[in-house]
Formats: C-alpha cells, sequence, structure tokens
C-alpha cells in the first residue's frame, strides 16, 4: 500500500514544537533559579541545572521523588495544608513576595531561606505544577548585616548626642560672638567718621580762638576765651574716646606690671567709690608683663569702678582681679595667645539680657540724663580690642557684673619705650615757606592763619593736584602741610609719593582728623612721614613744622 504525504500545515507545526522544546530546554538549562515542575502527587518531574546546583541533587537522584525531600521536616505538615489549599483555591498563580517567607532543604540536611513563584495549570485532565524557587540566603545575610551596623549607628548616635548638643550650642555662641562684634565694628566705623568730622570742626574752632586770644588784651575777654577753650578742649577729650571705641586712636604702649598699676589706685579708687563699698583685690603671683597703654588702663578701672559704685547705691564689694590666661580658658577664639586678665566685679544690680547685649555700644547709657555720656564702656571695650585683646561682660540681675579685659602677654624681647619731654620751639627764624595743601576752606583759612603767626610764609593750595601744580611751576616751597583725605583724586600720601620722587628736597607732614589712614599708610611709600593728629593745638604746630624742617635739613 503507498505511504501517504504528511499535511504540510502537520509538518509546520511539529516544527514549531520542536522549537519551543527547545527554547525552554535552553531556559531551564541557564536559569539560576530553582524551576521544578511536579505533578498531582507532588512528586518531582523536571529539576533544572539552577535547582540542582541549589540543592545538590542531580537529576536522577531526584526525579520521580516526593517534593518533601526538598522540605525541612518542621515544615512539612504545614506545606501539605498550603498546597491542598493552593490546588483549590480559583488562583492560577502566586508571583514572588506575594508569600511569607519559606524554608528549604539541601541534600546534606542543611536549610536556607527562600521566594518562591507557583503556578497550576490543568493538561489533558491532569493537574500539574510549576515552581520557581530563589535562594535569598546572601540577601538574608546582607540585610542582617545592614541591621547591625543600624543598631551600631543609632548607638553610637545615642553616645553622641550630647557631644553634639554642646558643640550646637557652642556654634550658636560663636555665631552670636560674631555677629556682636559686626555689630560693634559697624559703630566703630560710624562713630570713627563722626569723630573725624568732628575734629575738623574743633581745629577750626580752638586755632580761631588761640588767634582771638593773641588779639585780645581785655581780661573780661580773655576769660570768656578761656572758658570756650576749655569747652573745645572737652570736645576733642570725647572725640579721642570715640577714636578709643572705634580703634582709630594711636596708643602708647609700655610693659606694664598690672600688679603695680592696681595698687597704685587703690587710694583713688576707695575715693572714686565711697565708704558704703568694700574694695578688694585678687592679685595673682608670677603674672605676666602685658604691653599696653598705661593710661587707657588706668581709665578703664576707674571707668568700671564708677559704673560698678552706680550700681551699688546701697553699698556692696568691688573686686579687682588679675590672672594668666592661656588660649583653653578664653571666651573668645584667642588664636593659642596668652593673655593677662584684668576684671572689675561688684555685687550690684546686675543687667537684664536685653541692656547687656548693648552694653558696649557708644552712646548706650541706663543712667538718668546727664550722668552719662554712654562712651565709659564703649571706651573701655575698643582699648582692649585696639590693644590685641578682647573684652567680656557678664551680669545677671541681682547678681552684680563682671568686666573682663584680655590683654595680651608681652613678649620676651619687649622694651619698654619712655617719652621724652618736649623741648621749647621757637618761632620761626629763617622764614620758611610752607604750602598749606588742605580741601575744607575754613580748615585751610585757619591753618595759614597759624603758620603765618609762627612766622613762616604761607602758601595755599585746595587739593593734591593744585599742590602739585604749585611745586612744579618753580615756585619756592620749603615745607608741604597737607591733610591727609581730601577731594581731588589725590590723598595726602600720594601727594608726599610725588615729592618723594619729583622733588626730594621739599620736607612732607601730614594731618588728619581720622587715624585710620594712619594705619593703612604704607612707611616705604613716603618716608618716615611726620602726622600731627586733629584737632592739634599752636605749639604741637610749632614743634612739628621745626623738627621736620631741621630733619630735612640732615
Amino acid at each position: 500500500m503507498p505511504q501517504q504525504s504528511k499535511d504540510p500545515a502537520t509538518l509546520d507545526t511539529q516544527a514549531e514544537l520542536r522549537l519551543a522544546e527547545s527554547q525552554i530546554a535552553t531556559i531551564l538549562a541557564i536559569a539560576a533559579d530553582a524551576i521544578i515542575s511536579l505533578n498531582e502527587q507532588m512528586r518531582i518531574m523536571v529539576f533544572n541545572d539552577g535547582a540542582s546546583a541549589m540543592f545538590g541533587y542531580t537529576k536522577d537522584e531526584i526525579i520521580g521523588q516526593p517534593l518533601e525531600l526538598l522540605i525541612p521536616e518542621r515544615f512539612r505538615a504545614t506545606h501539605h495544608g498550603h498546597v491542598a489549599s493552593f490546588a483549590n483555591s480559583p488562583v492560577a498563580s502566586r508571583r514572588m513576595g506575594e508569600r511569607q517567607e519559606i524554608f528549604a532543604r539541601r541534600k546534606d540536611g542543611s536549610e536556607f531561606p527562600a521566594e518562591a513563584s507557583i503556578a497550576k495549570q490543568e493538561i489533558g485532565g491532569r493537574r500539574i505544577f510549576m515552581v520557581v524557587l530563589r535562594d535569598v540566603t546572601e540577601r538574608k545575610r546582607a540585610q542582617a548585616v545592614l541591621a547591625r551596623a543600624n543598631s551600631d549607628l543609632e548607638r553610637r548616635v545615642a553616645e553622641r548626642t550630647r557631644e553634639l548638643e554642646a558643640e550646637i550650642r557652642r556654634r550658636e555662641e560663636a555665631q552670636a560672638a560674631l555677629i556682636q562684634a559686626q555689630r560693634m565694628e559697624a559703630f566703630g566705623q560710624l562713630t570713627g567718621g563722626v569723630a573725624h568730622d568732628f575734629n575738623n570742626l574743633l581745629t577750626i574752632v580752638t586755632g580761631n580762638l588761640e588767634l582771638l586770644s593773641d588779639a585780645t588784651e581785655n581780661d573780661g575777654s580773655r576769660k570768656l576765651l578761656k572758658r570756650a577753650t576749655d569747652a573745645a578742649d572737652m570736645g576733642a577729650a570725647l572725640t579721642k574716646r570715640l577714636l578709643t571705641f572705634a580703634r582709630r586712636r594711636r596708643l602708647s604702649p609700655e610693659i606694664l606690671d598690672l600688679n603695680e598699676l592696681v595698687l597704685g589706685l587703690m587710694e583713688i579708687l576707695k575715693r572714686s567709690i565711697g565708704e558704703p563699698i568694700t574694695l578688694t583685690t585678687m592679685l595673682a603671683g608670677n603674672l605676666w608683663q602685658t604691653q599696653v597703654d598705661p593710661s587707657e588702663v588706668e581709665n578703664a578701672i576707674l571707668n568700671l569702678a564708677i559704673n560698678a559704685r552706680d550700681a551699688m547705691p546701697n553699698g556692696g564689694e568691688l573686686i579687682v582681679e588679675t590672672r594668666n590666661v592661656v588660649d583653653d580658658a578664653l571666651p573668645f577664639d584667642g588664636g593659642g595667645s596668652e593673655f593677662v586678665l584684668l576684671s572689675v566685679s561688684d555685687t550690684g544690680e546686675g543687667m537684664p539680657p536685653e541692656v547687656l547685649e548693648r552694653a558696649f555700644e557708644p552712646f548706650f547709657s541706663t543712667k538718668e540724663p546727664g550722668r552719662g555720656t554712654g562712651l565709659g564702656l564703649s571706651t573701655v571695650y575698643g582699648f582692649a580690642v585696639q590693644s590685641g585683646g578682647h573684652a567680656v561682660m557678664r551680669s545677671e540681675l541681682g547678681k552684680g557684673t563682671t568686666v573682663s579685659l584680655y590683654l595680651p602677654r608681652a613678649g620676651a624681647a619687649a622694651a619698654t619705650e619712655t617719652a621724652q619731654p618736649a623741648e621749647t620751639v621757637p618761632l620761626s627764624e629763617q622764614n620758611e615757606v610752607v604750602l598749606v595743601v588742605e580741601d575744607n576752606a575754613e580748615v585751610r583759612e585757619l591753618t595759614l592763619q597759624r603758620v603765618e603767626g609762627l612766622g613762616y610764609v604761607a602758601l595755599e593750595a585746595e587739593s593734591g593736584p593744585a599742590a602739585i601744580r604749585i611745586l612744579e611751576s618753580g615756585e619756592h616751597v620749603d615745607l608741604v602741610l597737607s591733610d591727609i583725605v581730601m577731594a581731588g583724586g589725590m590723598s595726602g600720601y600720594d601727594v608726599a609719593r610725588w615729592i618723594g620722587a619729583n622733588a626730594p628736597s621739599v620736607t612732607v607732614v601730614l594731618t588728619t582728623g581720622y587715624a585710620a589712614e594712619e594705619a593703612r599708610h604704607d612707611p616705604m611709600a613716603s618716608g618716615a612721614t611726620p602726622v600731627l593728629r586733629k584737632p592739634y593745638k599752636r605749639a604741637e604746630l610749632a614743634t612739628t613744622l621745626r623738627d621736620a624742617l631741621c630733619n630735612g635739613r640732615g
């Protein structure tokens, strides 16, 4: 009987089936997870290479064996119940993560945690199950390590909480100190500028009073002029205090033993504070020396003592203390330096926080009108900072106030500077020519009169460029007396530099009412140029001009 040819459609279907079977075999072979097929009796029918690697059984050992071999004994009863429930449920499959964690058993009896996906399917009236199993041992181990690390971190954080809180407090205090320092610096710039302008006005007032006094012979008029001159001198003292606060007044530091200075002030302190107040000193032995302006230290102690007296109207105790302080014990960043502490404490009324915060500000005072200028504490603060130290105040209502001055320790090689007494200054003997350079017309006119009154020939220029034009014209000039800060694009320093380069035979003297310019002066640019600070007396002007001319002649 002849063989019938097969239907082409049948051939194509068979080919596709073979291809599908090949693809499935490939997936089973390369899958890292365990892929297991079970029949209705829960016996193993398919066991891929991933399952062999995971459980330790070969295919020959496990095919046809019950699934219980792969389940720890303690979980077998529970597992039978889960399988029966899944088989009878309408759910066709459950993915990994939808079941609670399970445990599987290897050939050697060891257990491991796993995640499983399971699906059921009926083919030809028979029910089969497919299981995909993933070993999560490494994940669980990593989670355990992470849990221990988190626990350790929490413990360490808990241990350091107090340290962190303390650090936060320190930073907040440092930030508050920075804000206060910036605030005081702003006040310093403002008061320094006011003092500069005020000094110009005082120069006009005192100079004209001197000229008027020389031209007046009436005793009554001289008395009135004397009163006006005294008032102007008080104004000059006020601007000095302003410049001290602004750290723009030149100090005259000397090597000091604060213990000796305090002991020398005891009598005047006792008279200043009165009988109801007990004065006590706590002076440290082997106290380091400090290099500061002694007059400013005395003023600071007297200022603080008087403030303390006013805070103790019914009596109390005033304590003056000295001691050595190293950087670790400072309430501010001392940059590793060593300081000598001078503190004045009282048992008076104390201050509320809002008053304490402003206590160092200039013109701030809680005293009755007319009893204070509000410059005492601000002057003390400015002196301490300009000296390279710091001032700190602590106060509490009902418990008193302590003001502490931290003054820098003097270096071992520092030497005490002794002031030389001023000698008598005669008038000009050679009628030298002085060119007055000043942009303020009134100050310029007054200065011209004062220079001419000393026997000099006076020329004038309203700016630096105008002065240079006079010098370039060939006009004979022996000395240039120039203000530092002027309009016109040139400062007194610029004029001095030009003269040094183009007319070196001309002597230069500079004047200013604002010593901050002195601090910015570059000595190499204009040589050892003398600076006369406003407001100055006629004798100071005469001395400075004569000395400058004598030095210029060599």
